[in-house]
């Protein structure tokens, strides 16, 4: 998020060439609605609280069943929201299949707008007492009860930051004496829920601070047993591994690129290698329609690069839309920007495949991977049977069939922006009698001329192949 300046910034060779745009005659389109249900975790209520996979990879929920983590960006949910519009809001996220909303208790309009303690909820209640985070406000949190047992209703999770950053940093409201008491009370009165989850900081580094946070999360865990999972939230360019990685208490990684989206793809990949294996989560990336950034605009097609790297790099995304955090004039006509819809398409693309078996394989590309702002990205199942591969923008590729271990494939080609199919067709691997492509032979794929983006989805078959 933007700071103010006195503030710390955080700162070609082929077999066979097929361009899938060719020959539309005979080809088979299919369109997934963007109004499909999502039966596996919308619109139902949450069977949690959700941990972390036997391979410490993603999440599940209490029934060992994978969880997909998409989230969306509503810090002043709990603050500023008027109930009727934070009810719109949830109902809002839960039918498109937003499975995580990220909101803030104590909340002070953000990063370079903060008032000197947080603010009133709409009814008028402040989150502290005489701005005490030791005596926690009960009314305020009733109004808090509510919403998270509205979420859970929905099929949504909370993950909730107990407080800005700036109220540890800056200001030092919450301190090394009251930050375990808080956190053990927030423990405490939201032991039993099933939709939680804590992100501690909130857009700030832990520099010289990180005793304050220990204790904030020593408190919740301290309160809820250990019910619920905890990360934290840094500032921009940053991972919640650089300060707490090996801390137990830390179930998974955060991080915040803001301005560097680019690096989206590279830092997850380098938090997703650390001892101990944690899962990684992009926290808080460019927000759609968000004007501030020096690479320019975030248009839809960026907000989809943002979504799609993040999941190929391992890891999971959390979506924002600009004017509906700032709650800018109008903000609520912003439930239905086209980045909402694009992002809620990923997860209906991936809920129909093992997702949670697929791990990050460069070496699928011969050629044609692109770089930062067109990194082009490719994941690989464990037994081989199937290739997914995100092309970030018009542009050819050459794949190796090869990483399919059969010795046919089907290839389809899915518009990540509305989730049409193309069928490309069945194709011989160079796994056909045990034998393999000779280096440098592979199949050559590009972008359909009036899409801006795709994804390639290659799996075995046992049809015979043309």
């Amino acid at each position: 998020m933007a700071v103010p300046s006195h503030q710390v910034l955080c700162s070609g060779r082929s077999t066979r060439r097929v361009k899938m745009e060719r020959k539309f005659l005979g080809v088979i389109v299919v369109f997934v609605g963007l109004t499909s249900t999502l039966l596996p975790q919308s619109q139902r209520e949450v069977r949690g609280p959700i941990r972390v996979s036997p391979d410490h990879r993603y999440f599940v929920d209490s029934e060992g069943k994978p969880f997909f983590w998409l989230g969306d960006t509503a810090w002043p949910l709990f603050a500023e929201y008027p109930k009727t519009e934070a009810e719109a809001y949830l109902q809002n996220r839960a039918t498109k299949g937003f499975t995580v909303i990220q909101g803030v208790l104590a909340w002070g309009k953000g990063t370079g707008f903060e008032s000197k303690y947080p603010i009133a909820n709409a009814a008028g209640d402040k989150p502290w007492l005489n701005d005490n985070p030791a005596t926690p406000n009960d009314a305020y949190f009733r109004h808090v009860d509510y919403l998270v047992e509205f979420a859970r209703q929905r099929g949504l999770v909370l993950a909730m930051l107990p407080t800005w950053g700036y109220y540890v940093n800056d200001v030092q409201v919450l301190t090394r004496e009251n930050a375990r008491s808080y956190g053990r009370w927030l423990g405490q009165r939201y032991k039993t829920a099933t939709n939680i989850v804590w992100i501690n900081g909130g857009d700030r580094i832990a520099t010289g601070f990180e005793e304050v946070y220990r204790e904030l999360a020593h408190g919740l865990r301290e309160g809820d047993g250990g019910s619920h999972l905890i990360t934290y939230h840094p500032c921009g360019s940053r991972s919640s591994a650089q300060y707490f990685h090996t801390d137990d208490w830390l179930d998974f990684n955060m991080i915040e690129t803001w301005t560097d989206w680019p690096q989206i793809y590279p830092a997850i990949i380098a938090d997703s290698v650390l001892a101990p294996r944690k899962p990684v989560v992009l926290g808080e990336g460019a927000y759609e329609n968000g004007p501030e950034y020096p690479l320019g605009p975030i248009t839809p097609l960026l907000v989809r690069r943002q979504a799609w790297w993040s999941f190929m790099a391992g890891g999971f995304h959390t979506y924002g839309q600009n004017q509906m955090w700032r709650m800018e004039p109008g903000w609520e006509s912003t439930f239905d920007t086209p980045g909402a819809g694009h992002v809620t398409m990923m997860r209906k693309i991936l809920e129909g495949l093992p997702w949670w078996e697929l791990t990050p394989d460069q070496g699928v590309f011969a050629g044609g991977v692109g770089s930062e702002r067109t990194l082009n990205t490719a994941m690989r199942s464990p037994k081989g049977n199937l290739v997914l591969v995100y092309l970030s923008s018009q542009c050819a590729v050459f794949l190796h069939l090869d990483k399919i271990a059969t010795k046919q494939v089907r290839v389809t080609l899915i518009n990540p922006s509305t989730g049409e199919k193309r069928q490309a067709g069945i194709f011989r691997t160079g796994n056909l009698n045990g034998k393999t492509f000779p280096d440098g032979q592979a199949e050559h794929f590009s972008t359909p001329g009036h899409w801006e983006d795709a994804v390639i989805l290659m799996e075995e078959v046992d049809e015979v192949g043309k």
